[in-house]
């Protein structure tokens, strides 16, 4: 198994969702209605999509605010003369853009009881939804005390050593939650900056938390002002350093460790790069991965094939996947065309044997009921979907 070399499409969602907000809901009322919320005239597209941890089901998120669970078949590999047609299994509509999502980390298909996955949305707490059916099982509020509105957090993970705990990014703040205490606030609060007026140090960071990543007992966390904290014992103990990222950025979107450990990725958007730094010196860039093609406001996913030799793998605004090798020196080791519009996120599966592409951008649709016109049908031509590739 390799990333750099052509993979095959073994499965995907077609044309399924090459439509606007608005037909989709139309289409699927009967599932799951749409919240309402944005314009029904706007391209469906699919924002982000990452694998169950036990490689069985990918969980999307939708323009429509519809987070949607496909099962793969289990002859996915199976020699197929077309790859195989992708349906959700489960459909849960959000009432708000969502803003982070974080499946359980001990989830199997085979004990329902642990496919759950965590969703964060604007004026709303944290909420605990089934993956398999439209349930909510739990909620988990982080209020502002001054004034008693709900905070949104930006990103969330589960922490490696205790799966049922859980971290939040907010704006300045990094929260501890308890899984089993449902309903409960944080049991921990770190404050990446005493106050909003206090001048910042070497130790401290200001912003909205919006990437986190844990490694090595080691909590990463990014900020759309565009700084890393590091944070010893999983973020409840000691600051190991904080470092503003080099060059130019709109934001960190993500943070990823590399195989090894050593070294940290960072992701922002509108950049071409993805940003390398040793973390044994806090603020040390030691590589460029340049090529990414990703000057946009929107997220473009980026992840890690730990499950093989460490590769490095983005989606672009080109429809392309670009991936860098271990040990590559910034230079792009393969690329392939995946989508007809923005490859807006890439994940890997666990276990290394395929991979997923989800793609689409914002694009308004004027076509009138009556109209057949060849322009509007140009501004029709849309890749909205979710892909399946064979390594």
């Amino acid at each position: 198994m390799s990333l750099l070399k052509p993979p095959k499409l073994v499965a995907s969602t077609g044309t399924t969702y090459n439509c606007t907000v608005a037909e989709t809901s139309a289409r699927e009322l009967s599932v799951q209605k749409w919240s309402g919320l944005g314009n029904p005239h706007e391209s469906n597209l699919f924002k982000s999509a990452q694998w169950s941890p036990d490689g069985t089901c990918v969980l999307s998120n939708s323009e429509d605010n519809i987070l949607r669970t496909f099962v793969l078949p289990v002859d996915l590999l199976d020699p197929s003369d077309a790859p195989k047609s992708l349906t959700p299994y489960s459909q849960t509509a959000s009432a708000e853009p969502v803003s982070c999502l974080a499946i359980y980390p001990s989830m199997s298909l085979a004990d329902p009881a642990t496919c759950c996955f965590l969703k964060s949305t604007r004026d709303h707490p944290i909420h605990l939804h089934d993956l398999l059916v439209s349930n909510t099982r739990a909620s988990y509020p982080l209020i502002n005390p001054q004034t008693e509105k709900y905070l949104s957090p930006q990103s969330m993970l589960f922490t490696p050593k205790d799966a049922n705990k859980f971290i939040a990014g907010a704006t300045s703040q990094i929260s501890f939650f308890d899984l089993q205490r449902p309903g409960e606030g944080p049991y921990l609060d770190l404050k990446t900056i005493p106050t909003r007026r206090s001048v910042q140090t070497g130790e401290t960071m200001k912003g909205v938390v919006s990437a986190l990543a844990i490694d090595n007992g080691v909590l990463a966390a990014g900020t759309l002002s565009r700084q890393v904290g590091l944070y010893d014992d999983c973020g409840s103990g000691s600051t190991i350093g904080v470092f503003t990222v080099d060059g130019e950025g709109g934001g960190i979107t993500q943070l990823l460790w590399s195989k090894c450990g050593r070294y940290l990725h960072v992701v922002e958007r509108k950049s071409d790069v993805i940003s390398v730094y040793d973390v044994r010196v806090a603020g040390e860039k030691v590589e460029s991965l340049e090529g990414r093609m990703a000057q946009t406001n929107q997220r473009i996913g980026v992840d890690i094939a730990y499950s093989l030799e460490g590769e490095v793998v983005s989606g672009g605004i080109g429809g392309m996947v670009s991936v860098w090798g271990t040990g590559g020196k910034g230079e792009k080791g393969f690329e392939w065309k995946a989508h007809d519009d923005v490859v807006s996120g890439v994940a890997i599966h666990p276990g290394g044997v395929v991979m997923a592409t989800c793609s689409g951008t914002r694009k308004l649709s004027s076509l009138g009921e009556d109209s057949d016109d060849d322009e509007s049908s140009e501004e029709r031509k849309w890749d909205n979907g979710l892909m399946i590739w064979a390594i």
